[in-house]
């Protein structure tokens, strides 16, 4: 996919807009099914997706077709690029429906939701869900669907090979000898289409058997996985006041957060490996150690019945942890400890190689062990440590990476957080919308911005740097951030 033949430091235009230019002809595809709801519906909007779609498969298909050359390849440089230009590209391509419906949603509002679609961040600047016609519902549903199988494909293909921050322990050996993987690209995004779409549909079929309309199911199903947390009504899981639905949720949202490569794997007949994995381990026992903080919590503190308090802990833990977003319950209103809680494993996130958001559970681990290895060196300073991940040792390569990534993150953090403050947000809510960003995650913290309201209310000027932010956080906030550099221009 990415040659080493060709000049590294030269960067050509024509293979990154050919890519662009298909990406938003499948783009302009996926509008029709919004459209075909509208029209089954009777709703006027469903000419807002025909123009929509007609213009965005006329242009995507007209520059790919001016800039498509068989020969052509893409080096590293160039992939730099063109995964920024191609998500920021189908952010606004996806946002015209937001502007031209009946919502008629301005420029940064659309670009908002769109991009927390896309990023699978579930954080919306809509009010009124329960009312909104369906193929707009469809089309949120779509975005973060269709968001969540790039994720996962970037995950596993692009950003293990461009060795941003330590991922290149998770490379795909992709070589016709190998006995790990299938061996061509092609056949591995195809497994993974296979994989999600599979769980995808199971999950439809059990939350319809829950109670669910056919429509809520499928839809529900689609963010669910993906780790999204769209939702077709404004209470989102809430609304259904189920515990069968919430348990389902959980399940699937698990799934969704954890390592895809791995479900190829187990597909070719090793399982075994998912739960041998180190870092599936540690974010299980994550989860089961925040589930139970808060489930003492609730029980001592607000004198709560042991199984209410475990369904609601541990849906609001899963929920968070997966950076999903799905709100059930407000857990801002269960006192400071349960937001401390919720912040962390905001900031902790799910699985590499999953759809989630947030620091990954891979880079905590990493962490974890080389402070467990330097506090042996420190007692025995002759000693010789290894920190491993499964059984093998982690190059030093990896180890800079992964310091290199968290540090980026928490600075990117803190940037966002004060710039966010300066638009008028109090602390909690500053940080809050910036974890939130950043994370991937959803819901905010405070009385405006918590799981029980919308950014809808904040400034504009928060909205675009929230958009920033999504995107920083979906791209591994180096990929977004590199084209900037000077020397990345220079040959």
């Amino acid at each position: 996919m990415i040659s080493s033949r060709r000049d590294d430091t030269a960067v050509h235009l024509a293979p990154i807009l050919f890519f662009v230019g298909a990406v938003s002809c499948c783009f302009g595809v996926a509008m029709l099914a919004p459209l075909l709801i509208d029209v089954a519906d009777g709703h006027e909007d469903y000419a807002v997706f025909l123009i929509c779609a007609a213009g965005t498969l006329f242009v995507g298909a007209g520059i790919a077709i001016a800039t498509y050359n068989r020969a052509q390849q893409i080096n590293l440089k160039e992939t730099l690029l063109l995964l920024p230009v191609t998500w920021i590209t189908v952010s606004l391509v996806a946002a015209l429906p937001f502007m031209l419906s009946e919502l008629q949603l301005p420029l940064a509002d659309a670009v908002f939701e769109s991009v927390s679609g896309l990023t699978n961040t579930g954080s919306t600047v809509i009010i009124g869900l329960d009312v909104l016609p369906r193929g707009l519902l469809l089309w949120r549903f779509l975005l973060q669907w269709i968001g969540g199988f790039g994720v996962v494909t970037i995950a596993v293909l692009a950003l293990p090979f461009l060795r941003i921050g330590g991922l290149q322990l998770f490379s795909l050996d992709l070589s016709p000898n190998s006995t790990k993987f299938v061996p061509r690209i092609t056949e591995v995004v195809s497994q993974i289409g296979i994989i999600y779409t599979v769980l995808t549909c199971i999950c439809a079929l059990c939350f319809w058997f829950a109670g669910m309309t056919g429509f809520d199911a499928i839809g529900h199903a689609m963010t669910a996985l993906a780790t999204g947390g769209y939702s077709s009504h404004d209470a989102s899981i809430g609304y259904f006041e189920s515990a069968t639905i919430e348990w389902i949720a959980i399940l699937f949202m698990t799934l969704g957060a954890m390592p895809f490569g791995l479900y190829i794997v187990a597909a070719y007949g090793q399982p075994g490996r998912l739960l041998r994995d180190d870092q599936v381990r540690l974010f299980l026992g994550i989860i089961a150690g925040a589930a139970l903080l808060l489930v003492l919590w609730r029980m001592i503190e607000q004198d709560v019945p042991f199984w209410i308090a475990l369904r609601q802990s541990m849906f609001v833990t899963v929920s968070t942890i997966t950076t999903t977003g799905f709100t059930s319950h407000d857990f801002s209103a269960w006192g400071g400890f349960a937001e401390v809680v919720a912040l962390l494993l905001m900031l902790i996130g799910g699985c590499t190689g999953s759809t989630v958001g947030g620091i990954k559970v891979f880079r905590i681990f990493a962490m974890l062990k080389l402070l467990r290895a330097q506090l042996h060196r420190q007692i025995f300073p002759h000693g010789t440590f290894r920190v491993t991940f499964n059984g093998e040792s982690i190059p030093d390569s990896v180890r800079a990476g992964v310091a290199t990534y968290i540090f980026m993150y928490l600075l990117l953090l803190i940037a966002l957080t004060l710039a966010i403050g300066f638009f008028g947000l109090d602390f909690r809510e500053s940080l809050g919308a910036a974890v939130t960003a950043l994370g991937n995650n959803g819901p905010g913290l405070g009385p405006n911005t918590g799981p029980c309201c919308t950014f809808q209310g904040v400034p504009t000027e928060v909205k675009w740097l929230m958009s920033f932010g999504m995107l920083a956080g979906r791209l591994e906030i180096l990929i977004l951030l590199i084209p900037f550099s000077r020397s990345f221009w220079r040959h």
